[in-house]
């Protein structure tokens, strides 16, 4: 006659082997649940306008020198560091300057190639994350006064860095000479760029700014009066690794003047 012990004993390594893979099951069927009822991945969502906010509070800066010494250039880095609002200081020679412009430009698609420069037109700079825009006039009249500084530059970042990845610029309907689009740009063509970035696997969303709201953009950067006659279409990746991806499936489309990453600055 059995006392229990046997059974208690089969039924403990029964509850020891079972129970992981009912653990794994349940957590597998809530994983694939979801996407099981939402079915396939549908086309990315847009062209959405743009989102009304937020707008950006923070800038970058670089600054120029004039024969400025090693020990003078050394000096302006402390100087900045020293800063509460300032982030991110960094000295950048010529050399590696001319450098980031090469890889940049192998990211960068532009018609007829765009405006080209030379080893010669780099520079040594020190550049910059400034926390508060609204200093900059201060921080451009502290960092002048010191010995070896040409100029300080700084602008607002833009309103799409954070918000997408790749920035799609439309060619003008009324083309002007030297934009690098020689073609006014057609309805169709506008209409084939859109149908190209639903059929990009890579986009989450993607949004149409209009050259009203891209000059709001241009004058919250720069405080200048300028207006932008252009069109873009900005685009936000599931992952953003994947922004060479689509930028190459971009490059020579009709209708499109670039296609970029999303930019910080213009003078990046």
């Amino acid at each position: 006659m059995s006392d229990g012990t046997e059974p208690r004993s089969s039924r403990s390594r029964l509850l020891w082997i079972a129970g992981p893979l009912v653990v794994a099951v349940l957590i597998a069927a809530a994983w694939g649940l979801p996407r099981l009822l939402a079915g396939p991945a549908g086309p990315p969502q847009g062209p959405l306008p743009p989102p009304p906010g937020p707008w950006p509070t923070t800038g970058t800066f670089q600054v120029g020198f004039d024969s400025a010494t090693e020990a003078q250039k050394k000096a302006v880095v402390a100087a900045l560091e020293a800063r509460s609002d300032v982030r991110e200081v960094r000295y950048r020679s010529a050399e590696q300057d001319w450098k980031e412009y090469q890889e940049s430009g192998k990211v960068t698609w532009i018609r007829d190639g765009g405006p080209a420069f030379s080893r010669e037109d780099m520079s040594d700079t020190v550049l910059g994350v400034l926390l508060d825009r609204s200093k900059s006039d201060e921080l451009s009249r502290v960092i002048e006064a010191l010995p070896g500084v040409d100029a300080v530059y700084s602008q607002g970042d833009g309103f799409w860095y954070g918000k997408a990845h790749v920035t799609l610029r439309l060619c003008l309907r009324k083309p002007i000479e030297g934009t690098g689009c020689r073609e006014p740009l057609t309805t169709a063509q506008q209409d084939a760029v859109v149908e190209a970035i639903r059929g990009t696997p890579e986009v989450e969303a993607f949004y149409f700014e209009d050259p009203e709201h891209a000059t709001k953009d241009l004058r919250s950067r720069t405080d200048s009066d300028f207006t932008a006659e252009v069109s873009y279409y900005h685009l936000k990746l599931k992952d953003p690794d994947d922004v060479q991806t689509v930028i190459d499936r971009f490059r020579g489309m009709k209708g499109l003047w670039q296609a970029r990453p999303v930019e910080r600055c213009l003078l990046c």
